[in-house]
């Protein structure tokens, strides 16, 4: 009884240390940051590239997007797009009717202010 136990545990063991793969074994290692790591986007350094660029493609795209079915109201296609109409600005940060549903956090909210004050840099 014990050596049928003993053939049990090892073969128990041998499928779970092999039942893993790398890809799976590298995901339960922590992450550790990298001194050279992406820097933060702040209100000081807020641009279209780093920031609101892919908030308008994630909350604004899926209604306004080239197969959205209110882009005849506002068309988001790019920086232009957002540049040079100033509903955007109204509706998303004064009267805060879009995105529908109000779907921005605070922290979306200032960053995109800090980036219109700061003249919609890209």
């Amino acid at each position: 009884m014990k050596k049928q136990n003993s053939i049990f545990l090892f073969a128990t063991i041998t499928v779970l240390l092999f039942a893993c793969s790398k890809k799976q074994a590298a995901e339960l290692k922590p992450e550790t940051p990298t001194p050279n790591g992406p820097t933060p986007v702040t209100t000081a350094n807020v641009t279209y590239t780093n920031f609101t660029g892919a908030l308008f493609q994630t909350k604004c795209n899926s209604c306004h997007g080239p197969n959205g079915g209110i882009k005849g109201v506002w068309a988001f296609n790019g920086l232009a797009s957002i540049k040079n109409d100033a509903r955007v600005a109204n509706s998303v940060l004064v009267t805060k009717t879009m995105p529908r549903g109000g779907s921005l956090t605070v922290s979306e909210r200032e960053l995109l202010q800090a980036w219109v004050d700061k003249g919609m840099p890209e």
